[in-house]
């Protein structure tokens, strides 16, 4: 691994609890970033540029899409409360579990929410099934593709039939592609031109690590459509620090590329190790696994030192489903070594 993305260097004491619920990339913030925050400090007294127009342009050239669909946000969140604000749906479409960030976005604006429920015995992998509930007075449907917390993809062919299905009626189909980064696949924005009524949101939280800097963007298959998100957003939203942060992450060499080797191989280990441990594994195509086991096992956990997400809180999921993010390969280890120290 490059020094330039070590994560391990950085000091720990040997009993120091361990956050596994947090899902970010392992191998931490690169060091490109954080100079280009500290350059920046010298025009911290300025305003930032409301538009962002410097990033935008990088993530044109980036998306192969126009500047004119691209909207930058202070972070996914910040961009699904403007697409609520902005379209104000009547009915919205959830496959659950999921995010709960869609559902507080759209409540905001009295949005009433079906919810199609995934089923652990398909590994809650979206299947043709939801075709069904596109209705004509659904007007918004929300997907995550690799899902949180499941990891799945929405695969790409039944995505098309899910964007030929929403155009009968005029629904809006917003993908979130917060953990895009760390698969193989395809970002659903090569669509974007053939499919006005699409949005699809990123984010460098987690790819690039950049959690407390807040930045993220929304591609709009139509340029008025982000015209009205980006109306919907406050002046000033994404900071400067953020915004230079942006534009250094887009020109990091071969980070993304280490990182989806990096993850694939320690994701692959994760999993073994918890199916030996005798709990129900989710296949993954993220840098997190969800996977099922005892109720008692998140306290069992924390008293070897580690944390993991209990799921507990997801609609269609109980206190005995856990997601684990993916680290570094020694604090994997150490997860692993605690997995084995617990009673199972």
């Amino acid at each position: 691994m490059s020094k330039r993305f070590n994560t391990n260097a950085v000091a720990r004491r040997p009993n120091a609890e361990l956050d596994f619920s947090v899902s970010l990339n392992p191998l931490g913030t690169p060091v490109q970033i954080v100079r280009a925050v500290k350059v920046a400090a010298a025009d911290f007294s300025d305003y930032p540029d409301p538009s962002c127009s410097a990033v935008v342009e990088a993530l044109a050239s980036r998306e192969d899409v126009a500047a004119e669909q691209i909207v930058v946000t202070a972070g996914a969140t910040d961009a699904f409360m403007r697409i609520a604000s902005a379209l104000r749906p009547h009915k919205a479409l959830l496959c659950t579990p999921c995010f709960d960030g869609y559902e507080r976005a759209i409540r905001q604006v009295h949005t009433r929410i079906v919810h199609h429920s995934l089923v652990a015995r398909e590994d809650f992998s979206v299947t043709e099934r939801i075709l069904d509930y596109i209705e004509p007075d659904i007007d918004m449907v929300f997907l995550c593709s690799p899902n949180n917390p499941t990891g799945r993809v929405v695969p790409r062919e039944l995505l098309c039939k899910v964007l030929r299905a929403a155009a009968r009626w005029g629904t809006w189909v917003v993908v979130d592609e917060s953990f895009i980064e760390f698969t193989r696949e395809h970002s659903a924005a090569s669509l974007l031109d053939r499919h006005p009524q699409l949005i699809v949101v990123k984010s460098f939280t987690a790819s690039y690590a950049m959690a407390g800097l807040r930045v993220g963007w929304c591609l709009c298959g139509a340029s008025d459509v982000a015209d009205r998100i980006r109306d919907a957003g406050m002046p000033w939203a994404v900071s400067a620090p953020a915004q230079a942060a942006a534009l250094a992450a887009l020109d990091v060499p071969g980070y993304l590329d280490l990182t989806r080797d990096y993850v694939d191989a320690e994701r692959e280990k994760m999993q073994q190790a918890l199916r030996k441990a005798g709990m129900l594994v989710v296949p993954s195509d993220a840098n997190f696994v969800l996977f099922q086991g005892p109720a008692s096992l998140y306290e069992d956990l924390l008293e070897n030192g580690v944390r993991v997400c209990p799921c507990g809180d997801y609609r269609g999921l109980d206190a005995t489903w856990f997601r684990v993010s993916i680290r570094t390969s020694e604090d994997n280890a150490r997860f692993i070594k605690a997995l084995g120290q617990t009673a199972i």
